[in-house]
């Protein structure tokens, strides 16, 4: 039986989704971390001197940490204008980006900030003139706290080169950095697995995400862990029902049901993860289904259904639930 177009594509997208969950951060929004970036590296956008915002008493006493990105203009005197506040985040600044909230904390004091921020003007045939769109990241980190470690056990700046070309699609650069390192770091096996996926080598790709899961244990109450663990399995498992590996995902079961327990013990709010743990659910119980195992193929669906929204997922749930009666 093939899914409906429209929930496949559904799947499609989570699953790609779910590649850029890393150690340290979701690139929900690469477009606008690329720009910083490539603002960064360029000395006509940095700043002559750094300025320091004033911390909100109101999240300080609250103890909220964050940051805010401030989009302007700079002009032909070298000063700021035109102002606006593109992206506030509250949480921990060095955690995973999909634990942090949207929020408004620091919005007036990087815009005060922002004024007084003074570049050298950009020429142009030795004329100055006005730079537009130009971003610039305020962070609020309480003092004395002491930055999270990277979820992943792979050095930070390692982590990072990977992380950056996998984002930017620099898969056999990535490719190579990584397998030099994962004799030393087990943890680099899951970057691995989120190559070979983008690659297409799903053998590879499962074969990496499997490695990563037997060393991702004893990590009770860290939904970080949790959610590269829960995405690892969602890609096993839209991998092997591709091929329909029926029995392979069913082997995967206590994996998968793993995840509901952390979803009910831990209160897990993470979206992805969530979406992810449906998919993967729905997969489960098709292959019980197909394997003709109707009771198991029924609980699994079921657990799904009642979560389910989509009318197309619902479509395919109902479809799968039929063929156990």
């Amino acid at each position: 039986m093939k899914l409906t177009k429209m929930r496949s594509k559904f799947f499609q997208y989570h699953i790609f989704l779910l590649l850029f969950i890393t150690s340290g951060k979701v690139i929900a929004e690469p477009s606008l971390e690329a720009k910083l970036k490539m603002q960064r590296d360029n000395q006509a956008y940095t700043p002559l001197q750094v300025v320091q915002p004033r911390y909100p008493s109101k999240a300080q006493r609250k103890g909220t940490e964050g940051y805010a990105i401030v989009s302007f203009t700079i002009t032909k005197k070298g000063t700021t204008e035109n102002a606006l506040v593109v992206e506030g985040k509250c949480g921990d600044i060095y955690g995973e980006k999909a634990y942090m909230t949207d929020c408004t904390d620091f919005n007036a004091s990087s815009l005060k900030a922002t004024k007084k921020l003074r570049y050298r003007p950009a020429e142009i045939n030795r004329s100055p003139v006005k730079v537009d769109n130009v971003l610039y990241r305020f962070r609020y980190e309480m003092g004395g706290k002491k930055k999270t470690k990277p979820i992943l056990n792979i050095p930070s700046r390692d982590l990072y080169v990977i992380e950056s070309w996998i984002s930017s699609k620099k898969l056999d650069k990535a490719e190579k950095k990584s397998l030099g390192l994962v004799a030393s770091y087990e943890d680099v096996n899951f970057l691995l697995g989120k190559i070979y996926a983008l690659k297409n080598q799903d053998a590879l790709a499962i074969e990496h995400f499997n490695r990563f899961l037997k060393v991702n244990y004893d990590y009770e109450g860290n939904n970080l862990r949790h959610t590269l663990e829960i995405s690892a399995v969602a890609i096993i498992v839209e991998k092997l029902f591709k091929v329909e590996d029926y029995s392979g995902i069913i082997r995967l079961a206590p994996r998968i049901n793993n995840s509901r327990i952390i979803l009910t013990d831990n209160n897990f709010q993470n979206k992805n993860a969530n979406n992810l743990i449906d998919i993967s659910y729905f997969y489960l119980g098709a292959s019980y289904v197909m394997e003709d195992m109707p009771n198991e193929g029924k609980e699994a669906l079921l657990f799904v259904k009642k979560r389910a929204k989509d009318k197309n997922f619902l479509n395919d749930i109902n479809n799968y639930l039929l063929q156990a009666q």
